[in-house]
């Protein structure tokens, strides 16, 4: 499938996977700063800003799609960071490719599922729920983004979230406003996004690191124990933040990510 992408900078290849309602536009800030020594690729997972849309959405056609990713930009090899629903692909990918890439960032997503029975009930309906609110708005008959915020506010206090949703919300040329996302697409493989990444045997044995909003819950200290199976130099770091960790402590985030691709 072909992707959307937008490139910042030169030098080696440095490839950001967008997490679940996002795109490589949330990224372009952090993207345009790692510009200054990487060439930075910022593509559009499928159903996501400017990507095709397909009924079929689940990891090993989104590893499939960076792989064409590659092939496609001639990239032999690359750094890569992957929040949440892009880390999964990220660590799918490597595990898959481990010859091209050359390090590893995992931003707050384990390998294991989270679905809506379990210690991780909560986050498989606060997604469950966004997606249920996206689809309820008559977005056609919707005059004003403040309206849209003020509904999302219901569900969402938090303003830096709901701004994150809000970028989805774009208007065709007769004015009227149409999700980017392919809403569709995404209520009907949610537990496809929430499955787990399996590693069997395989091993990725290149450095690896795992970057944990300290207040997400989406880490727990036993998943530690599948990333170190799956990826032997692993290494974690804690930031004090919820699970869109760059986007609330963008300047921590930063540090810490060159730091480790030095």
């Amino acid at each position: 499938m072909h992707l959307a992408f937008k490139a910042i900078g030169n030098g080696f290849p440095l490839i950001i996977l967008h997490g679940l309602y996002g795109s490589g536009d949330n990224w372009f800030s952090i993207g345009r700063n790692l510009g200054d020594d990487y060439k930075v690729y910022l593509p559009d997972l499928r159903n996501h800003g400017h990507s095709d849309h397909s009924n079929d959405m689940n990891y090993n056609l989104m590893t499939s799609d960076i792989e064409e990713f590659f092939q496609y930009h001639n990239i032999s090899e690359a750094f890569i960071i992957g929040h949440s629903m892009g880390g999964k692909v990220a660590m799918d990918f490597a595990l898959k490719n481990p010859d091209k890439v050359k390090k590893l960032i995992i931003v707050d997503i384990a390998l294991r599922a989270y679905l809506p029975e379990g210690d991780f009930a909560p986050q498989a309906h606060f997604h469950r729920k966004i997606i249920d609110m996206l689809l309820s708005i008559d977005i056609q008959r919707t005059n004003s983004r403040t309206e849209i915020d003020s509904f999302l506010g219901t569900f969402i206090p938090q303003t830096e979230i709901r701004q994150f949703l809000l970028k989805n919300l774009k208007r065709n040329n007769d004015g009227r406003f149409y999700w980017g996302l392919n809403l569709d697409a995404l209520d009907r493989n949610i537990l496809n996004i929430l499955d787990a990444i399996e590693f069997d045997n395989k091993t990725f044995n290149k450095p690896v690191l795992l970057i944990i909003g300290k207040n997400s819950g989406y880490i727990k200290p036993e998943d530690l124990h599948d990333f170190k199976s799956a990826f032997p130099e692993f290494t974690h770091s804690q930031i004090n933040s919820g699970h869109w960790v760059h986007i609330e402590q963008t300047g921590s985030f930063l540090k810490i990510v060159r730091k480790f691709l030095i």
